[in-house]
């Protein structure tokens, strides 16, 4: 009998192929990930990275759709990787330390592999992008999504529903947050309006979006202005005329009134 591919290996031959970039800064550990890839009709290797900067040129060039990320790269974090990336592809996160597992899993990527990667665990990740692929191309959240915030090589991982509000500052942004504290990173105002959803954000005018549950004290001041705060927080916001009346419109959708 010649050799046929089985029936799992014809499946994985009329799907589109994934273009895939790996980047961690050790070569045995992105050879050993493409020896296992090779296996798979579903996936080419186009390219390798050993550290942030390397990375972002390749994306830039070859524009994969999925990308194999390590976390810890030469003294930087794979997640920084993140915010220099746009659009962002699909994102399975390696690494070889089990405390980095859960934030990594938690940064709305498909999945994290613990090194030495299992081969079932790496074919699990690939379905996961095969079987919903609306979800690794949109760049929209969920309010019950986890989102990493960084800031000054710090970083903090919330859930979208935990976000009241961000004002726009130029090429970065305020975020509040629902337990009164607040991150400045840099990520432009339209980035935010892009990712969060629009059951839960409104943006009133061009420089704030709004948590409609965290919406208090809203105070009608004249015909022209409205004043409000939001959870958690002291600082006072005002609107004019149009911007005031999109929020209260949003508002009372909101509350079904």
């Amino acid at each position: 009998m010649g050799d046929h591919p089985n029936p799992a290996s014809r499946q994985m031959m009329n799907r589109q192929t994934l273009q895939a970039v790996i980047v961690d800064d050790r070569a045995d550990a992105r050879n050993h990930l493409k020896q296992l890839l090779e296996r798979r009709f579903d996936v080419q290797v186009v390219g390798e990275a050993e550290g942030i900067s390397d990375a972002v040129a390749l994306c830039n060039d070859l524009h994969p759709n999925l990308i194999f990320l390590d976390i810890e790269l030469g003294g930087k974090t794979g997640f920084s990787l993140l915010e220099k990336l746009d659009p962002l592809p699909a994102i399975i996160f390696v690494t070889g330390y089990s405390e980095y597992a859960v934030r990594a899993f938690e940064v709305n990527a498909v999945d994290y592999l613990l090194k030495p990667v299992d081969p079932r665990r790496l074919s699990d990740a690939i379905e996961r992008i095969h079987q919903a692929p609306s979800r690794t191309q949109t760049k929209q959240f969920a309010p019950n999504d986890p989102i990493i915030l960084e800031w000054d090589k710090k970083a903090r991982v919330i859930f979208v529903s935990q976000i009241v509000g961000v004002v726009g500052a130029e090429n970065y942004t305020e975020v509040l947050i629902a337990d009164g504290s607040m991150v400045f990173m840099r990520r432009k105002f339209s980035k935010w309006e892009e990712l969060l959803p629009e059951s839960l954000f409104l943006s009133p005018d061009r420089s704030l979006i709004v948590n409609l549950k965290a919406v208090r004290n809203l105070t009608l001041i004249s015909r022209d202005k409205i004043t409000f705060l939001l959870e958690a927080h002291d600082r006072e916001f005002e609107l004019g005329r149009k911007p005031a009346a999109r929020l209260r419109q949003a508002l009372r959708h909101a509350r079904g009134v």
